[in-house]
Order: C-alpha cells, then structure tokens, then sequence
C-alpha cells in the first residue's frame, strides 16, 4: 500500500492548523482541509494520533472521596427523616384511632 502523504507535508499541514488556531481561536482544520484539498476527517486523525495524550486530573479521587462522604452524610439524613416519618405516621394512627372512637359516639 502506498503512502498518500508523507510526514513532512502532515507535520506541515498540522503546524498550519496550529498557527491558524492560534491566530483565530478556531476553524484551522476546516480551512486547511479547503487550503490543502485534504477531507477533514484525514486532518481529525492526523491530529488524534500526533496530540500528546491528556493527563489524568488529579482531583478525580479527591472527589470521589468526596462523594463517598456526601453519600454517607445523605445516609444518616435519610435515617433521621425515615425516623421522623415513622414518629409521624404513629401518630397518625393514634389520631385516627381516636376519630373513630369519637365518631362511633356520635
């Protein structure tokens, strides 16, 4: 299979992307796929396989503890509210209980 592009014309299409990008904020790849005549997704790869690769954030863990510790600060407010529906809810039958007494009077 013969190779359509050499490393130097990518290595030079890709630092013209860069300088455009620089200069306008946006928009290199899609101009130098009409500069160039080369489809914007060949640009996409060669930009993807020659982009240095992302660093693991560092507060990822960090805030992952974090939502472990909500997690269980939500359990314990959970716990305290089911108590308090529970005490409500028993009162609740209390009342009614003595609805009924009060209403087989009548």
């Amino acid at each position: 299979m013969a190779i359509r592009y050499t490393e130097e014309k990518k290595k030079e299409v890709l630092t013209w992307i860069q300088d455009y990008d620089k200069a306008n904020g946006r928009g290199g790849q899609t101009e130098a796929s009409k500069k160039f005549k080369i489809s914007a997704l060949t640009l996409s790869n060669w930009r993807k396989k020659t982009a240095p690769a992302k660093a693991a954030k560092r507060g990822s863990e960090a805030k992952s503890a974090t939502k472990q510790a909500k997690g269980r600060a939500g359990s314990s407010e959970l716990s305290v509210v089911l108590g308090r529906m529970t005490e409500v809810r028993k009162e609740i039958e209390s009342l009614e209980a003595e609805y009924q007494a009060l209403k087989k009077r009548l």
